[in-house]
């Protein structure tokens, strides 16, 4: 096969040719005379731009009498070039005309906001402009994918959106509702697009469930994107620890909140994921450490711990998210310091479960508060009483890793890790860590349950040992190491990505923070905490939170 490819100046070489051409009257096959002057032109070349030339020849030169020379010229040579060089004063006039030529001339715009940022992106003017319409499209994109403008942008607009790191959006399916969106509005002429849109649909994040009854449905009778649909089928199939694709940044914050010190405990230190950036709360009106927290719809729950004479607290209140004011609730049925609390959906109501602890002595006592009722029940106690330990919850069940118990009359760190079936109410041991620890850091992410850090009161050992635990295979596995040795350090997954923050390193309390990266397999330094802080919790809070 014989293949000539031309260099890449031939068309623009070509188009000055038919312009100058046009300018000098050679081989035009139309014209318009304007108020004793003659405007030559090639009809051909003026319907390439618009079909209203070909079928309306005839009221061109009429239309062109309201216009003054300067504007004519102006749309003869875009018609040749898809240039215009005209004074401001001109522009209004050369909209006009080009509104009844049917002429389509992408609009120019001085400034960018919400309502033409979609527009701005289609438009071939300042660049700056465009970054920052591209900017303020990802940050509303959850909103913007309703409008009339998002179903009028072109393929190649929509597909730089959906493939970048920074869109917004709640989740992959509503990215893949939106494409289904654009694609049905003009199904006909679009079809083709949809292979490479799907492509940049983050297939491999979407549930099986989903990707079978929806993905799958839309993509049934379209060839083109089977492909990557099947791939995503084979990632999920066979998923590792870590997810291949990173979810879409979403308006959500880290709440860290909690320590060992009251005055800093007493504060919360909140990142913020679109600016990624650590603030500090004011003073939140909750004079204690040690206590357990959790969210509950629009709460943080603040559970028990040591007031500042270092007594043993029952005592329970929330902070309200919406307007930062704490209410009390009713206290547990008894005193506890350094146990752990996770929240669970039971029928219609959100369970807070407080876990062990420090009392009188190591507790094994379990208590349920009813989001409905308010109250506290005892429930089944843990199978061995531990404190400084943690707790996560995997498929409906609470897993308790480690921490400190006795152990023929010594004060231990253990490896023993316990589970609770609400199903029930009972506690039952699973696969041991691979390291006896304490005062570490767990979190539920992938469907694998992560602990990091910790100390081993045998040895007085700081550990930067990382494990994670497989549910299903019933089996600890080691993963990277922290960077350092910590203990009290906090852990969480944060748009799909694992973070250690604070903790001490056995002489100091630190503020650094630690983002685990896929590609490299190592744990790069990200931006640190306000204040330095050990012992505190991680949770998401809404992004129009007051606090």
């Amino acid at each position: 096969m014989f293949v000539v490819k031309a260099k890449s100046d031939f068309g623009a070489k070509r188009v000055a040719y038919l312009y100058d051409a046009m300018k000098q009257d050679k081989k035009c096959d139309t014209g318009f005379t304007v108020r004793g002057r003659n405007f030559p032109a090639h009809l051909i070349v003026l319907m390439a731009c618009s079909e209203f030339f070909g079928t309306n020849e005839g009221q061109v030169e009429d239309i062109f009498s309201d216009f003054d020379f300067e504007v004519i010229e102006a749309i003869l040579k875009y018609c040749y070039t898809g240039e215009i060089s005209i004074d401001d004063h001109h522009v209004e006039k050369l909209m006009e005309l080009a509104n009844r030529l049917d002429v389509k001339i992408p609009k120019q715009f001085k400034t960018v906001n919400l309502s033409n940022c979609l527009e701005v992106l289609k438009s071939t003017g300042d660049s700056e402009l465009i970054e920052k319409a591209m900017d303020l499209t990802l940050e509303n994109f959850e909103t913007l994918h309703k409008t009339q403008d998002f179903l009028e942008l072109p393929a190649s607009n929509l597909i730089e959106i959906l493939k970048s790191d920074d869109l917004i959006m709640p989740s992959e399916e509503d990215v893949f509702n939106a494409v289904k969106l654009w694609i049905n509005h003009d199904d006909a002429n679009r079809k083709n697009e949809l292979a490479q849109l799907m492509r940049s649909v983050r297939l491999s994040l979407l549930s099986m469930e989903f990707l079978v009854n929806e993905v799958m449905q839309f993509c049934n009778s379209r060839e083109e994107c089977t492909i990557p649909l099947r791939q995503a089928i084979l990632d999920k199939n066979n998923s590792s620890a870590i997810q291949r694709e990173t979810p879409r940044r979403k308006k959500e914050k880290i709440a860290l909140i909690g320590g060992d010190d009251i005055n800093m405990a007493n504060t919360i230190d909140i990142f913020d994921g679109l600016r990624k950036s650590w603030t500090l709360s004011e003073e939140i009106g909750i004079n204690k450490t040690y206590f357990a927290s959790v969210i509950v719809g629009d709460r943080i729950v603040i559970i028990g711990g040591l007031n500042s004479s270092s007594e043993i607290l029952a005592s329970v209140e929330y902070i309200d998210l919406k307007n930062g004011q704490k209410h009390p609730l009713k206290p547990l049925n008894r005193d506890r310091t350094n146990f752990s609390a996770v929240t669970l959906r039971r029928d219609s109501s959100t369970d807070v479960y407080a876990i062990g602890g420090f009392g009188d002595d190591y507790l094994s006592s379990v208590e349920r508060w009813n989001s409905e009722t308010g109250d506290w029940e005892i429930i089944a106690p843990l199978l061995m009483a531990v404190f400084y330990h943690s707790a996560s919850v995997i498929d409906n069940k609470i897993y308790v890793t480690g921490g400190r118990t006795v152990e023929n009359g010594k004060r231990i760190s253990t490896d023993k890790v316990q589970m609770y079936s609400v199903e029930n109410n009972s506690w039952t041991y699973r696969a041991q860590m691979i390291q006896e620890r304490e005062r570490h850091s767990s979190v539920t992410f992938n469907g694998k349950l992560f602990v990091a850090g910790g100390i081993i009161q045998q040895t007085l050992t700081d550990l930067d040992s990382v494990e994670y635990y497989d549910p299903n295979a019933n089996l600890w596995t080691a993963f990277t190491k922290l960077p350092n040795p910590v203990e009290g350090n906090s852990i969480c997954c944060f748009q799909n990505k694992l973070l250690s923050m604070g903790g001490n390193d056995g002489k100091i309390n630190l503020s650094g923070v630690w983002e685990y990266d896929e590609t490299s397999k190592t744990w790069k330094a990200s931006k640190s905490l306000s204040v330095k802080r050990r012992y505190a919790v991680a949770h998401f809070i809404p992004y129009d939170s007051m606090i």
